[in-house]
This record gives structure tokens, sequence and C-alpha cells, in this order.
């Protein structure tokens, strides 16, 4: 028994000319953990992002002060890792293992929202609201704001944002820079809405519209059209957000497999399908979709923003479900042999066909964020905030929902289920796509807190393809700051790291936060160059004069 730097000092020098492996090492069975327990995997999604959060605000505002909670955060990441388990988050542990993980994850949870409201008391006071921006990259999106501001709102130098009034309040357009925020102050003039979304009844069916995408939808809530409006070009190679529900049966470990006979065991559900327009025009249209299916009740806002690409499906699912599969389809118009799947810091390629056998035995695979085909010269995603298995074959993506399995916890995950994903295209080739951004954007929203304060900027990276993913302290308590940034589409980088804060000195850190390398800061600036899919940790040390 030893650490895995030894296991691997070790193989050096017993297999000099050690042979290689090029590829997944896919296991051929279990599939069936990639969806079962969704509440569990929807937790440790959320868990992961909230600490994250909690991290960069923590770092930047209640670090400086003394007042950040190592021990409590320490704390919180351990349970949350406790519970990655490979019977915990898979989804095949017994029934009391499954509801201790939920309370657990809620816990870890409310501990890390917890830390960043204290970060947000330092942040901003006083009347207004302010948006914060945790990606690292400038965002454009919709804030939802109180009912004070329904008349108007403006940013910092008085330039008028664009608002339009709903049941909650009021909607505002916002562009937020990275890792950072911006202040919005109620006034009593609206501003022109030159950007919007539409919603329309046609004989055709619904038509959903902005400035970039014209869809269409039937009378399943089905996308039959989801056109480029400035190339023209069509995506829909069939109805998309198509439902199919199957049976499914595991031969033997229940919530552990999928078998690949399931896909010969379509349940038909032809029930009824209510659809109505929500929100028809201003900043925001929405679809809602009530429906059936078997014993189960599916509940959809199907979203369409003023300045999007991506179109969202805000789900929520009464499950009453025994041995039943759920998935929802997207045929795109790619001619592609490979899917790319996301992965941690990446992603992976994997066949759309099934003409060998190790192809047939990848009839379910996992993804993280999203999940895209795509040629040398246009694409498209399905993007998710807590859903990991996924089939892929030809032009079709089809995104795992729902399991029931009946052991080792009889009727497991029956009950209420919220969760959302996402469909966006793009014109140009993979590297040139926003996907990844669409992916973060999905799963980061941009965020309200009450108070104002000066627009401010962290950290920004000028290379579309990296990635800021942790912004945290060290582990060691002495204030210096840990960054860990990452290539993402596999595309060797020169990029250069802009520090809002004047800091002295920046190392390359190993994983452990060891010190290997100095680097020069010139100009609150740091030139780095990523090779493919490379993890880089940083270590900031703030000068004299920074400050929260």
């Amino acid at each position: 028994m030893e650490g895995p730097v030894e296991f691997f000092e070790d193989m050096e020098e017993m297999h000099p000319n050690k042979p290689k492996y090029t590829g997944e090492l896919y296991f051929a069975a279990h599939r069936g953990v990639y969806t079962s327990q969704a509440a569990i995997k929807r937790g440790n999604r959320k868990a992961e992002l909230a600490l994250r959060e909690a991290e960069l605000w923590g770092a930047l505002f209640l670090l400086p002060t003394g007042s950040y909670p190592y021990s409590e955060m320490e704390q919180a990441w351990k349970r949350l890792l406790l519970n990655q388990f490979h019977d915990i988050l898979p989804g095949s542990s017994i029934a009391r293992v499954n509801e201790e993980a939920r309370k657990d994850l809620d816990r870890v949870i409310a501990k890390a929202q917890d830390v960043s409201v204290e970060a947000f008391d330092l942040m901003a006071r006083g009347e207004g609201v302010t948006v914060l921006n945790a990606s690292s990259f400038e965002r454009t999106g919709l804030v939802q704001l109180p009912p004070i501001f329904a008349q108007g709102a403006v940013i910092p130098g008085g330039e008028q944002v664009a608002v339009t009034v709903n049941e909650q309040g009021a909607l505002a357009l916002v562009t937020v820079p990275s890792m950072g925020a911006l202040s919005l102050r109620p006034q009593q003039r609206a501003a022109n809405v030159t950007t919007k979304a539409t919603a329309v009844h046609t004989l055709q069916g619904i038509v959903m519209e902005n400035m970039y995408v014209c869809i269409l939808l039937n009378d399943r809530a089905e996308i039959v059209s989801f056109k480029d409006k400035e190339s023209g070009r069509e995506f829909a190679a069939g109805p998309m957000n198509r439902l199919l529900l199957y049976k499914d049966v595991p031969r033997v470990f229940d919530a552990w497999d999928i078998d690949s006979n399931y896909e010969l065991q379509e349940i038909k559900t032809e029930d009824q399908v209510s659809l109505q327009i929500a929100q028809q025009d201003g900043l925001r249209a929405v679809v809602k979709m009530q429906r059936k299916i078997s014993s189960s009740t599916f509940t959809q806002d199907i979203v369409l923003d003023a300045a999007s690409r991506r179109l969202d499906f805000i789900t929520q699912v009464e499950w009453h479900e025994l041995h039943r599969l759920l998935k929802v389809a997207f045929p795109i118009a790619v001619h592609t042999d490979e899917a790319i799947n996301e992965i941690q810091f990446g992603y992976v390629k994997r066949p759309t066909h099934r003409s060998r056998l190790y192809d047939k035995d990848r009839f379910e695979v996992c993804n993280q964020r999203y999940s895209a085909l795509c040629d040398q010269n246009h694409g498209a995603a399905v993007l998710n905030d807590c859903k990991y298995g996924i089939s892929q074959l030809d032009n079709e993506l089809r995104l795992t929902l729902l399991r029931a399995a009946a052991s080792p916890e009889m009727r497991a995950d029956n009950g209420h289920h919220e969760f959302s994903y996402a469909f966006t295209a793009w014109e140009g080739t993979f590297f040139e796509s926003p996907v990844v951004r669409e992916a973060y954007s999905l799963n980061v929203p941009l965020r309200v807190i009450p108070g104002v304060r000066e627009p401010f900027s962290a950290f920004t990276v000028d290379a579309h393809n990296v990635f800021i993913d942790t912004v945290k302290p060290v582990e060691d308590g002495t204030g210096d700051i840990i960054i860990r940034l990452y290539e993402s589409k596999r595309a060797d980088t020169q990029c250069t790291l802009t520090l809002d804060k004047a800091f002295s000195r920046a190392f390359v850190c190993d994983m452990l936060e060891n010190e290997l390398e100095e680097l020069p800061v010139e100009d609150n600036s740091v030139s780095l160059t990523f090779h493919t899919f490379e993890v880089k940790t940083l270590k900031l040390k703030p000068g004299s004069d920074s400050s929260g």
C-alpha cells in the first residue's frame, strides 16, 4: 500500500519500454449508474458549483479580512467527496444511504451559500442590486430584478439597461465582466427594448424567434425547425425535444445496468400535450408544456432569451414508474462519425456508429455538461445541468433523463425532479464554437445580490478556449490565492491572464499547491502557454496595495 506517486515511479523503473494504449478504456457494463438516483446526481452538481462560488467570492472578499472559514469549507468539501463514493454517487446504494446522501448534499449547498452570503455582505451595500458573474468570460444575459426596477434601471455612469416587466418583477439584459460584478440602480424611465424574443401561434405551430435563431414547435412541444437566421441553415433533422419512454429491465444489477435491448422495447406515449405561450414578447419568450407520460406528469418551460443562441428546457417531473427509462432525442442535421462528449477539463470523441463490436458496446456513454455533433463548418450541442448518461447514433443525441430501478431500492427515483437541458447550434468549427461557454452559462447563471459597488473584473483570460475553473485560498492559510485554469478544446494555446488586483508574484504549482516555477507579472498580467487539455495551477501572492 503506497501513494500514487510511488506507484508510478515504481512502474517507470519496472517497465522502461512499457506498452501504450491510446483511446478510452470503456467499461462495457454498469451504464445505468450515469442516471440512477437523479436527485443525488443533481445535488452533487449543485454542491460542486456552490462550493466553487463560495471559494471564489470568499477568496476575493473574506480572505483579505481574515474571515475566510477554512475549517468549515474543508469539512464541506470532505462531506461532498464522501458522497462521491462509488455506490453513493452512482445510485447503487440501499434506500437509507440515498436518503442520507440527499440530506448531506443539501447541507453542503447550504454551507457554501452561507459563505457566499458572508462575502456578499462585504461586497455590496446601499440601494440597488449587483449582478455577479462567476464565469471567466464576459457574459451578456438576463437577470431577474425586484419590482422596484419595473420602471427602468441604470448602471454606474447613468447608462440605461433594457428592462421588461414579468410576474416576479422585471427582467434586465446586462453585460457583466469576467469573474466580476456590475451594479444596477432603479430609475423611473425605461430604456427602449430593441433586442427582443417573441413567441407567436401560427398555422404550422408556435414560432419562437430572436435576433439569432427562428424555432418552430409542433403541438407536442417538439422542435421541427431550428434555423440560424444569418446563414439560413436548418439544424433540425427531425422532431427535436422528442421524449422517448422504454421498458428497462436489466438481466442483473437493476440500478447498475442498462441492457442494449432496451431500444427494442419503446413504449408509445400518445397522451395529450398542453401548450401555451406564457411570455410572448420582450426580453424573454416562454412556452409552457404539460403532458402525461405513462403514470407520470411532465411540465416544461421552453425558454428563448433575447440575446441568446440557446434554447432552454426547464423541466419538472412527477415520476411514478417502475422499470422505465426516459430519454429526450435531438436528431441534428450534421453528418459526422464521432460525437464530442465533455469530460473533466476537456472532451473525448466517441463513434456515432456501431460498425464494430467495441462500438456496439458503447450504446450508452457518460458526458459532463455537453455533447456535440459537428463537422468542419457547423455543429450543435445538447447541454445539461445534472444529467450524465447519453446515447448517440448517426446524427442523433439522446440525453437520458430518468430511470426507475427496483433494486437495491424499490421504486428508486420515484417522486419530484427538477432539471434543465438546452440546445444550441453554431456556424464554424468546434474550436470556434461557444459550446463550452454556453455549458458554463447554463450551469453557472448570473447571480443578483442586494446592494451596489464599483464594477470590477477579478480575472480575465483572453483565449476563448481557456477557462478559469477554480479560484480559492491556498490550503496552508497564508493568504495566497490559487487559480486553476484549463484548455478546453484540444488546442495548444498562448494566452494572457489579466489580474484586476495588484499581485506581487505568481508561481506555477502542482495540484498539491507546491511551487514549481515563478512567472513574471507585468502590468497585472501573466503570459501562459497551454498544451492540449492542459490543466494549470497558479499561486498568486497579493501585493501590499491589494484589498478586498
